[in-house]
Formats: structure tokens, C-alpha cells, sequence
């Protein structure tokens, strides 16, 4: 029986894991006994023989294990399947650990003993100068709950972002495990995996703290930085409210083209005719905050049909 179970889930992302592995060899582990799991996803890159070199290197116990079903939510699952730790962590395979950040999150349990959860504190790392425009308001984007830097407990909608997130494993027995529905799978952007999980947890009367002493530091590739990625990011963010709120409270096929053609109203409102010479000249012309707006409202549309079309099977 671990104290912590340690879980990184991960797809194709052998180099950025090697670093996260590199840190991990650094972290305090306060004389507890502790599990380290790496989820490899389906991967096809060298992800297998990158933990396997790590295997002899690491102090704490590492194990590789495999889940075929690809989706976050599934190599998650499979995670807490394989578990044996009293606690369940997850952080993502991009990050670095703070050496101190293993000790914080038992510490924060231990001085808590009516805590079920601990969410610990995301510092975005870009790995390239980051644009002007990437304001405090994107850091959310990027993995910052931006809960401040005093312990406290996290009241939902409040909630920890899977980066840095841990659980008693008792948790998953009362709640459920992650719904499969919702999380990243390969290249999407789906997302909502941990609203929905905390959602439940708030639902049970279950408490979650928040960390400021359990630090990771998220990296951010350049390609991360481009306005294109934040648009697709706010796209998917879009489509996960819809499946998130479907999946709490099913609508009716007529609630959900009532949102579809809400939406649309307010992607043709500003034009006069909304034709399609019209529509690519006004788009052109468009400032970033407008079309992060867009975006947002044509997830919506997508997914509402989507919903629509589902339910009439």
C-alpha cells in the first residue's frame, strides 16, 4: 500500500515526458512510499523506452502501463484502476516539479483530514517570449486556476485543473471515475473532463482544497502562443460547455435548436445582408476579442447540432 499513487497520462509526447521525469528524480519525497504511473495512451512514438530508462534512475517505484481506448478520460481511468495509493494524483507529462511539491500536497491532506481533493498551483512556463496580447485573462487557457497564493478551500464552480490535481481514492468509489464522453482525445481540444468530475464531488458534499505550496510549472510550447491555437482552444471550450450541461441536464431537441439558432442570430447580427461576400469582409476586418467571440458561438452551433442530430436516432 503506496501513501500516493503519482499518475501521468500521456500520447505521443515522449521528449516533453523525459523532462517531466528529469524533474520528478529532483522532487522531496518526505520519506513517504510512493507510486509513480505513466498511462501511455496508445502512443507510437518512444514513450515506452523513455520510461523504461527511467525505471533503474527512479527512487520512488515507476511503472509503465499501457491504455489502447484513446481519450484522456480512458488513460485517467485506467490509471486509478492500477493505482494502490491512498491518494491519487494526476499531472500532465509537460511539466516540471517543484521539489517541495510532493511534500505540500501529503502535507495539505494530512493537515486536512476532511479534505477529499487538493488542487495544487499551475505556474505557466513559456518556452518562447510571449506575446503582449496573452494577457492574465488567457492564463486559465493555460492551465492557472489563478486561486491565489493563500490556502483555502475551493468552492464550485471553483475547481482544480487536471495539471495538478489530487484525490483520497476513496473519491472515485462514491462519485464515479471520469466521464469518458468528455477530455482530450489525440489532436482535439475537448476538454470539461474535471468540471464534470468536481460537479460530482461538490454534488456528494465532498471539500477541496487548494495548495499554493504544491507547485508545478506548466510548459508552454511556442505553438501554443499563436492566435490560432487559442482559437481552436476556445472552439472545443465551446462544444465541452454543451456536452458538460447535456450531460447534467438533458435538453430537448427544441431547448437545443433554440441555442443553435440563438447562436447563429448572433454570428450574422451585424450584418445588414448577410451574404457571404459580406461575412468575409467583415470577419477580415475583425479584432482578436471578436473573433475569440465567434469561435466560441460557432462551437456552440457545431455541438448543439451535433446534440440534435443525436437525439433523433
Amino acid at each position: 500500500m503506496y501513501d500516493i499513487s503519482v499518475i501521468i497520462c500521456t500520447y505521443n509526447q515522449a521528449e516533453k515526458l523525459r523532462g517531466a521525469l528529469e524533474s520528478w528524480l529532483l522532487v522531496q519525497n518526505a520519506e513517504s512510499k510512493v507510486e509513480l504511473i505513466i498511462v501511455d495512451n496508445n502512443s507510437t512514438d518512444q514513450t515506452q523506452q523513455v520510461v523504461e530508462s527511467f525505471q533503474i534512475r527512479c527512487p520512488s517505484q515507476l511503472r509503465y502501463v499501457c491504455e489502447t481506448t484513446v481519450g484522456l478520460s480512458f488513460a485517467r481511468n485506467k490509471g486509478i484502476d492500477e493505482a494502490s495509493g491512498g491518494i491519487i494524483a494526476f499531472v500532465d507529462d509537460d511539466v516540471y516539479f517543484d521539489k517541495g511539491w510532493l511534500k505540500a500536497m501529503l502535507k495539505a491532506f494530512n493537515d486536512n483530514p476532511k479534505i477529499s481533493c487538493v488542487g495544487g498551483k499551475s505556474i505557466p512556463k513559456f518556452e518562447a517570449d510571449k506575446p503582449d496580447w496573452i494577457t492574465e485573462d488567457f492564463l486559465k487557457i493555460y492551465g492557472s486556476t489563478g486561486s491565489g497564493d493563500q490556502g483555502k478551500l475551493m468552492i464550485f464552480p471553483e475547481h482544480p485543473f487536471g495539471v495538478n490535481m489530487a484525490f483520497r481514492k476513496a473519491v472515485f468509489t462514491q462519485v464515479g471515475e471520469f466521464n469518458t464522453s468528455l477530455g482530450r482525445r489525440k489532436k482535439s481540444l475537448l476538454s470539461n473532463e474535471e468540471k464534470d468530475i468536481f460537479y460530482r464531488i461538490n454534488n456528494a458534499g465532498l471539500k477541496v482544497f487548494y495548495s499554493p505550496e504544491a507547485i508545478l510549472y506548466h510548459r508552454i510550447p511556442a505553438d501554443r502562443m499563436e492566435k490560432s491555437w487559442i482559437l481552436k482552444r476556445i472552439y472545443w471550450q465551446a462544444i465541452s460547455d454543451v456536452i458538460f450541461d447535456q450531460s447534467i441536464q438533458k435538453q430537448s431537441k427544441f431547448v437545443l435548436f433554440k441555442n443553435l439558432i440563438r447562436s447563429i442570430k448572433k454570428i450574422i447580427l451585424p450584418f445588414a445582408k448577410p451574404t457571404l461576400k459580406n461575412i468575409f469582409l467583415y470577419y477580415k476586418r475583425f479584432s482578436f476579442k471578436d473573433k475569440l467571440n465567434t469561435y466560441q458561438l460557432l462551437g456552440n452551433v457545431r455541438q448543439n447540432f451535433v446534440e440534435i442530430l443525436s437525439r433523433a436516432k
